[in-house]
């Protein structure tokens, strides 16, 4: 529920909301008020009656008594319903246009909400006369209607009653036509953007030009210039991306630094940069700054103003994001100030652009600095307490090796605990073509969770198990070389370590004859689908395979979407897909396919008979029986998988 989110979020004990659900009750307490039943089809005395438009009025809904109420689902557009069951002021309207759409702003520091009703009964609206009902929020409220073939409406501004009311119920209420409902009827020349019902020049500095590049986030109008900022930069004016200052795209061999510096008055003071992208690659952006309290925020854009990547970490002195830029082409750097707020005294910062030494923990080749934080490769964190010897190895270029002869176990004890959150011990294991390993982990403390995740060389993900106690895994039809298993405790974050031992053993090699082969092992393992001249499985190259080809992965597939569910039994089925509504949009693939349901977005599967066949639903740890994970459901009758 969207207001008792925004409740625990603000830190405030849940008052002044309501019944959550049902029929609002009404308190024959000694406080309560007697609800004085409106005349019939008229809801109630109207305070004020407002008949041109924009109009507005300030009232007050406490001291004037309970007049009516409204039940859950009463109203025909109801975004969010928490009991508006205290007094309540009822506002006319009157010559309204039948079938325009009209805006209205409930402005106010207390819990109210409105309702917008045609007629009312002896309760509160009459059946089928609700129009609206807005109570979302512990402040303001907004929401729009579509003025009946009447002309007249009735707004009544209610307040909670449980556990207590309002203090005043003061109110400011606005009524207005409503411009548009996005931005394809904002028509007007210089006016083509849709914000909160009203079609204005702007969102942000991406709509602006030249002459005026900076959006003003009040007016949305472009505006030449926003600083107010005291002890600002040369750079200024910079506030919109057709205003900003062009940067040299860094190398391997140099970084691109500028000395800056910004405010936060007004709040969407910014400073663009521009840079030009020789190819597709990732670059990191970090600024750095010395203000005590101050706080800076990072966005990258492209082209388009459409966000690539963005930092907005409340790190005391500095903040980086890594943004993997998809093409060659002109991308845009925006710097904000986050805190302090509205304060006009311009914080000094220095902007490093570089080419960052790594994407992932894969990336990095020293045992000494295993870890990619912020595109850097340092040393893993140690503050664990009773850890192992093995500390630090908390990246794949600082694994423990776990090798042996074929058949022979190899079993190391260590300890791990999970703060912070990057914390994980890593082993290594080496294989010849078609070999397979076997994983085992045990822990004694029974409150304690131990995950693990393998990975081949590349770090692509190859098993995962972390629902069970103790944790086993078996990969099969290895291609050659090195694989890294990476221990986790999972849970609150804890210091002290949990003390476990893991074994692996390499079994002997096969030869896979199909795919088939390569998906036989499949509840921990995840199927890569091609059996190749080794007799080994490996992935399928990434590409654009068609409509129906084989794939393990979206990235095969022309379309993004391939049919294969993480350690689904029928793997070897797997092939590039389609989105769909119903089974009968899966026919371009044939014979034996059903169309998803009840996912975010459904696709064509092979058509399944047990869950086994519908994948696993990881986030869950309701266990099908025998099984270490929670399985997706199969209808058999339709042959479709559902969550």
């Amino acid at each position: 529920m969207k207001k008792l989110a925004l409740v625990m979020s603000l830190g405030l004990a849940v008052a002044a909301c309501g019944d959550d659900g049902g029929t609002p009750s009404i308190d024959a307490g000694p406080d309560a008020v007697d609800i004085d039943a409106p005349a019939a089809g008229v809801c109630g005395t109207p305070a004020a009656t407002i008949s041109t438009f924009p109009g507005m009025f300030t009232g007050a809904t406490i001291g004037n008594g309970r007049h009516s109420v409204v039940a859950e689902g009463a109203c025909a557009v109801e975004p969010g319903y928490y009991g508006a069951d205290g007094e309540d002021q009822v506002v006319a309207l009157t010559g309204l246009t039948a079938g325009a759409t009209y805006l209205v702003n409930l402005t106010t520091d207390e819990d109210l909400s409105f309702y917008v009703a045609t007629s009312c009964d002896a309760s509160g609206p009459a059946s089928g006369a609700c129009l609206l009902h807005v109570d979302q929020y512990l402040r303001n409220e907004s929401g729009v209607f579509t003025a009946p073939a009447s002309g007249s409406v009735y707004i009544i501004v209610d307040s909670p009653d449980d556990p207590e009311p309002p203090a005043t119920g003061v109110y400011t209420l606005a009524v207005s036509l409503s411009e548009c409902e996005d931005d394809t009827e904002c028509t007007a020349a210089g006016e083509n953007i849709c914000i909160a019902n009203t079609c204005v020049e702007c969102r942000d500095s991406f709509d602006c030009n030249a002459g005026a590049p900076a959006c003003d986030s009040v007016t949305n109008t472009c505006v030449t210039d926003l600083s107010m900022c005291t002890g600002d930069d040369a750079g200024e004016p910079d506030d919109g991306s057709l205003a900003a200052r062009t940067l040299t795209y860094p190398t391997e061999m140099s970084q691109t630094v500028t000395m800056a510096a910004i405010c936060s008055l007004p709040a969407a003071e910014r400073d663009f940069y521009k840079i030009v992208a020789p190819a597709a690659g990732s670059i990191r952006v970090a600024a750095t700054w010395t203000v005590t309290g101050a706080d800076l925020d990072l966005t990258v854009r492209d082209s388009t103003g459409a966000v690539v990547a963005s930092g907005g970490s409340a790190v005391a002195t500095s903040e980086t994001t890594i943004a993997a830029l998809p093409a060659a082409g002109t991308y845009y750097i925006e710097v904000s100030q986050y805190a302090p707020s509205a304060t006009a005294a311009a914080t000094p910062y220095t902007l490093t652009l570089s080419v960052p030494e790594c994407a992932t923990n894969f990336d990095c080749e020293l045992a000494g600095a295993p870890v990619c934080t912020a595109g850097t490769c340092v040393a893993g964190p140690a503050t664990c307490t009773g850890d192992d010897a093995g500390e630090p190895d908390d990246g794949p270029a600082a694994a423990r090796p776990l090798n042996g002869a074929v058949a022979t176990p190899v079993s190391l004890s260590g300890s791990v605990c999970n703060s912070p959150g990057i914390e994980a011990d890593w082993y290594r294991v080496d294989v010849s073509d078609g070999e397979g390993v076997t994983i085992g982990l045990s822990w004694p403390t029974t409150t304690a969770d131990l995950d693990i995740a393998a990975f081949d060389a590349q770090g692509r993900l190859v098993g995962l198990a972390f629902w069970l106690a103790p944790e086993s895994m078996t990969l099969t039809y290895l291609p050659s070389g090195a694989y890294y298993l990476r221990l986790t405790l999972a849970g609150a974050a804890v210091v002290p370590a949990v003390a476990y031992t893991i074994t692996a053993t390499r079994t002997v090699a096969q030869t896979c004859a199909t795919r088939t082969d390569c998906a036989a092992t499949y509840s921990n393992q995840v199927y890569r689908g091609t059996c190749g001249a080794t007799g080994a499985c490996s992935f399928i190259a990434p590409g654009t395979a068609a409509l129906g080809a084989a794939c393990d992965s979206g990235d095969d597939c022309m379309g993004g979407e391939c049919s294969y569910s993480i350690f689904e039994s029928d793997a070897a089925l797997s092939v590039c897909t389609k989105t769909c509504t119903t089974t009968a949009d899966c026919a371009t693939l044939g014979a034996g396919y059903a169309c998803s349901t009840g996912f975010t977005t459904n696709v064509c599967l092979p058509s399944c008979t047990t869950e086994l066949q519908c994948g696993a639903d990881t986030r869950s740890g309701t266990l099908a029986l025998g099984q270490p994970w929670d399985y997706f459901t199969c209808t058999a009758a339709t042959g479709a998988c559902s969550p």
